[in-house]
């Protein structure tokens, strides 16, 4: 059966009763915060949580609201108008995707239904990481393999201070080793400004994030037994080299951190680098790689679209299903005019606004938190957030595990898969 348009509710809990949650404003999913909830809808962190959570789960629960060409109307309105606007599109797009499981279900149909292409807010970074899994692959761990085993852990050019605070509580703070206490060891490579203030690290090799591939290729080159000075960025310290490449050797599993996000231009160089240590590390030892990212529900469309398509984002619906990551970007798409009707997805509320280039009367949003086209887009809906609004499914950033999450509060608001499949089904 389809998704009704409001996912069941949950019994309403004492105002002042703390619960468990898991928290679904960072890919982490950390499924140990403790909230207690508002009567206006928004929720106290009090136990287990991080600044970003804090900040998130105080938003009061949004008016369910619906506006069709600025004027408000009712739900069933705006998606008969959704749906008119869709079918006279030449190619739609629909992008954002920032939603759970259920939701890029639902967009994977409604594209099929209109010839839509597909893309996430975040689709230039999972295109590079697309591209490098499928011309080199890699050797990559878990959240639970770094809790548990890893005695050495290197954090490349990564600020755990925005999505990922609790890393460092959840995957540095305990012990490595299962049936010991081996202590942890931590280094860092980059900036020294972004030294993340919850895991001070041992080892720390300061350089800029513009130079953080090439000292990635002279710890490579320290590994091999090949210490050329040519291969030094200026100001990195052989010795510093030296020791790193001596505790990587000597750890029992290695693992190196990385944020895709964050290395924007930089990111195939420094993650092929990243790769390239790992190869070496594993010729006589055990190590892996760690990339935290995903999130706005990044890490759930990947993972769903190749279940349902054998292709990961920005793939297109014609007479057959194509994959192109580079003529189907998004943003592209709206700059030349390739696409000609955008359904922007935000329903975690951190993605707003849609990329410039198509016309507001052609523009549906679906989004958490209000934006500045609610009063001039073709149509505009309310929804609700996936685990605060309505029950969900999400993907951790380690891409191997699925946690459902509960719902938070009873807002009535309409979850997005929900809204697509109505507007399916009107096509």
């Amino acid at each position: 059966m389809p998704p009704t348009i409001v996912s069941r509710r949950a019994s309403k809990p004492s105002p002042t009763s703390a619960r468990r949650g898991v928290c679904p404003h960072c890919a982490l999913l950390c499924d140990d915060v403790e909230l207690r909830p508002a009567a206006d809808g928004s929720h106290a962190v009090v136990a287990n949580g991080c600044r970003r959570a804090a900040q998130r789960y105080a938003r009061p629960a949004p008016a369910a609201e619906v506006h069709v060409a600025g004027a408000p109307t009712t739900l069933e309105d705006g998606i008969a108008a959704a749906a008119r606007l869709l079918k006279r599109a030449r190619q739609p797009l629909i992008s954002g995707l920032a939603t759970d499981v259920d939701g890029t279900r639902a967009a994977v149909n409604l594209a099929e239904r209109c010839r839509a292409v597909l893309d996430h807010a975040h689709g230039d970074t999972l295109a590079r990481v697309a591209r490098l899994t499928q011309t080199r692959g890699w050797y990559a761990t878990t959240l639970s393999e770094v809790r548990s085993r890893a005695d050495f852990v290197l954090l490349v050019d990564t600020e755990l201070g925005d999505r990922y605070e609790s890393f460092a509580r959840r995957c540095l703070g305990p012990r490595a080793g299962l049936n010991d206490d081996t202590p942890r060891t931590v280094g860092f490579i980059g900036p020294a400004g972004r030294l993340p203030r919850d895991a001070a690290p041992d080892l720390r090799l300061p350089c800029r994030s513009e130079r953080v591939a090439e000292a990635l290729l002279a710890l490579l080159a320290e590994l091999r037994g090949n210490p050329l000075a040519a291969t030094r960025p200026a100001g990195l310290a052989r010795r510093s080299l030296t020791e790193l490449a001596e505790r990587l050797r000597a750890a029992r599993y290695a693992t190196i951190v990385v944020t895709p996000a964050a290395l924007g231009a930089a990111c195939e160089p420094v993650l092929g680098a990243v790769c390239d240590i790992v190869d070496e590390l594993n010729r006589d030892g055990r190590a892996a790689v760690l990339p935290l990212g995903g999130d706005d529900g990044a890490q759930s469309a990947v993972s769903t679209c190749t279940w349902l398509t054998g292709f990961p984002l920005r793939i297109g619906f014609g007479e057959v299903i194509s994959y192109e990551p580079q003529a189907y970007a998004g943003t592209a798409l709206l700059a030349s005019g390739a696409a000609d009707a955008l359904v922007w997805i935000d329903a975690f509320g951190n993605c707003p606004e849609p990329p410039p280039g198509c016309p507001a009367d052609r523009t549906i949003v679906l989004g958490a938190t209000p934006s500045n086209l609610a009063g001039t887009c073709a149509v505009h809906i309310t929804v609700g957030t996936p685990g605060i609004d309505h029950f969900a499914r999400l993907v951790r950033t380690d891409a191997v595990v699925t946690l459902a999450l509960p719902q938070q509060r009873d807002s009535g608001l309409p979850s997005i898969a929900g809204v697509l499949t109505r507007i399916a089904e009107k096509l």
